[in-house]
């Protein structure tokens, strides 16, 4: 039997091994200390901090009204160009003059056509002459006869009441003869003649009355044939003039047909010719660029529809020129100014530079650039109109937490979708 008891013995047992003690090293409390800070830092970012996502799109510089770029409106060959690159033009000025003529086994068909009609018109022309001088000679006898019948018309008058006054005399004087021989007076032979006489003016003056009827109805027909004549006149001569007109519109579309100038639809200044005199062209075929002078330059972007729907007027977009790279010359803000509301069709998207895209929906974005120019060795380059752009619009800022959490979201989303359904 032991003085000691087990528990003292088993622990002198084990003495040998020593005490045992917690090590607690400088590095320890600092990496301790770190990473309770991480955690800090990284629970404040991701509460604090915001992401913003960027969508890049391509576009190209233009001025504010656009440019326009001239094609030919159909096949031929350039006879000449009236302008050169650089030149200022004003709306209606000569550009091309682009032939089209066509040249058969009978020779230049449109020469032909052209000989015919400007005969036809020679002859149309000279039949107005002759119309004109004829009307003009009508008018003229017209007037006369009724100046002549109105010289007549008071002379019949005049002779109608001498014939009159003749009559009543000549009853007069037979009345008398006849009061005489009844007195035995006169002789019956004498009354005779009174009677002769009165009984002859008598039946004269129903001529005269008749005579001065058709005087005037003569007269008055012709003055209604005056007082019409001039509409008649300007009729026939209106269906002439209306049929030289026809044949010089005839010759005008002949000469179209042969020949077609171009003009300038608005003022700028002529840029990128491509075509030259002498060269072929078919319908469609690039000719020139006017770029309207004194005008803002904007960034026209092709955005597709899958990133319309968080931009806005006023949004910040980062522009990259293609002339000059942004690794060395850096990015240039812009804002947004306008934002089209319907999809483009696939030749505007192609002329904002948006070949080969497809056919999905893209939309028009316009962007003002804050700075005209580009800082490049010192020196203010300024935008030129067709220059190419890409730029990166800031579509969608949230919080950083947002984003880590944005699957859950759409999970919820769906959820509560399958749940009212």
């Amino acid at each position: 039997m032991s003085l000691f008891r087990p528990e003292s013995l088993e622990a002198k047992r084990h003495a040998w091994l020593g005490r045992p003690i917690v090590l607690s090293s400088l590095s320890t409390r600092v990496f301790a200390w770190f990473s309770i800070l991480f955690v800090i830092a990284a629970i404040l970012f991701v509460s604090l901090g915001s992401y913003t996502r960027r969508v890049e799109v391509a576009g190209i510089v233009m001025p504010v009204a656009g440019i326009t770029r001239m094609t030919a409106p159909q096949g031929g060959w350039v006879i000449d160009i009236a302008v050169a690159d650089g030149d200022e033009v004003r709306r209606g000025d000569v550009l091309y003059r682009i032939g089209v003529d066509i040249t058969t086994a009978l020779g230049n068909t449109q020469d032909a056509i052209s000989d015919i009609l400007n005969a036809k018109r020679d002859e149309l022309q000279a039949a107005l002459e002759r119309q004109s001088a004829l009307d003009a000679a009508e008018k003229q006898r017209l007037e006369q006869q009724i100046e002549t019948l109105e010289y007549q018309l008071p002379q019949i008058e005049e002779q109608i009441a001498l014939s009159v006054d003749f009559t009543e005399q000549l009853r007069a004087f037979a009345d008398r003869q006849l009061d005489l021989l009844d007195k035995g007076i006169s002789v019956s032979g004498e009354v005779e003649g009174r009677l002769q006489a009165y009984h002859a003016e008598r039946t004269r003056l129903p001529l005269l009355e008749r005579e001065k009827a058709e005087l005037a109805g003569e007269l008055s027909q012709l003055r209604t044939q005056l007082a019409n004549f001039d509409l008649a006149s300007a009729d026939r001569i209106g269906q002439l003039h209306q049929q030289v007109l026809d044949v010089e519109q005839q010759i005008s579309e002949g000469e179209a047909r042969r020949q077609i100038t171009i003009t300038a639809p608005r003022e700028g200044v002529v840029t990128a010719i491509s075509t030259l005199a002498g060269q072929t062209v078919t319908a469609g075929s690039p000719l020139l660029t006017i770029v309207p002078t004194e005008q803002p330059l904007v960034a026209q972007l092709i955005v597709p529809s899958s990133a319309i729907g968080f931009l806005r007027e006023g949004g910040d977009v980062l522009l990259r020129y293609q002339a000059f790279p942004y690794q060395k010359f850096g990015q240039y803000r812009a804002e947004i100014a306008e934002i089209s509301r319907a999809t483009l069709r696939p030749e505007e998207v192609a002329q904002i530079g948006g070949m080969g895209m497809g056919d999905a929906g893209f939309y028009r974005v316009v962007a003002q650039p804050e700075l005209a120019f580009v800082n490049a060795y010192g020196h203010q380059e300024p935008l030129q109109a067709g220059m190419e752009v890409s730029a990166h619009l800031l579509v969608d800022t949230r919080p950083l937490y947002q984003w880590i959490l944005e699957p859950l979201y759409g999970l919820r989303g769906g959820v509560a979708t399958a749940a009212e359904l």
